[in-house]
């Protein structure tokens, strides 16, 4: 007589039923996890949600900055670099004109202190020759720079009307050169700003309507 194993009985599932029981374990299993599934998709909403809520008010802040720095860069700054872009070339141009005029009475004075000095023992009587001497002296220095009788600098930190201009005229050269650049920086700052403006607007508006979304949703 051929008897069936009950071993294999029991672990063929071809041959097993499922019971009441287990059908009821399976189903609270899934609605479990439904559940815990829908909780997660609600909790994450309202996190989220509330971080775009804080996302539409940093975008806000960030806009508002910004029009404000262009406000400040359009109306403070470029009006400024761009006088100075227009003034200081011509500034350096005339200052570098007075050059000949400084070489021309530094010229004519010493001329002037010399025939003084090589005046005859009459002149000197008169009351006039000391005091205009001594003046002749004094523009001397003040246009040189240097003593008329020893010929060495007075003030080291003063060359003279003509080596301070020349100085002074390559310098305001040099400053006209860089408010140029200046000029042009401010004018792209300014470009830059009002683009990253319009893209904070765009963001702002973008947040608030998926903040929207998310509030419609809920």
């Amino acid at each position: 007589m051929y008897v069936t194993n009950p071993e294999e009985t029991t672990m063929s599932g071809d041959h097993r039923q499922p019971s009441a029981g287990s059908s009821r374990g399976v189903s609270g299993r899934a609605w479990l996890a439904v559940s815990a599934l829908v909780f997660a998709l609600l909790t994450g909403s309202a996190i989220a949600a509330g971080a775009t809520a804080g996302d539409a008010a940093e975008a806000g802040r960030l806009r508002s900055a910004l029009t404000q720095m262009t406000k400040l860069v359009n109306h403070g700054m470029r009006p400024l670099a761009l006088r100075l872009n227009r003034d200081l070339p011509g500034d350096a141009e005339r200052l570098e004109r007075l050059r000949e005029p400084a070489s021309t009475t530094q010229a004519q004075v010493k001329i002037a202190l010399d025939e003084l000095r090589q005046m005859s023992s009459f002149a000197t009587l008169d009351p006039h020759y000391l005091p205009a001497l001594v003046a002749a002296g004094r523009a001397y220095v003040a246009v040189s720079g240097q003593d008329p009788i020893t010929g060495t600098t007075v003030n080291p930190d003063y060359l003279g009307i003509e080596p301070e201009l020349v100085a002074n005229a390559a310098r305001l050269d040099g400053s006209a050169g860089d408010a140029g650049k200046l000029s042009g920086r401010v004018k792209r700052l300014a470009r830059q700003l009002i683009r990253s403006k319009r893209r904070a607007h765009r963001l702002e508006r973008q947040v608030r309507r998926r903040r929207g979304g998310g509030a419609a949703a809920r």
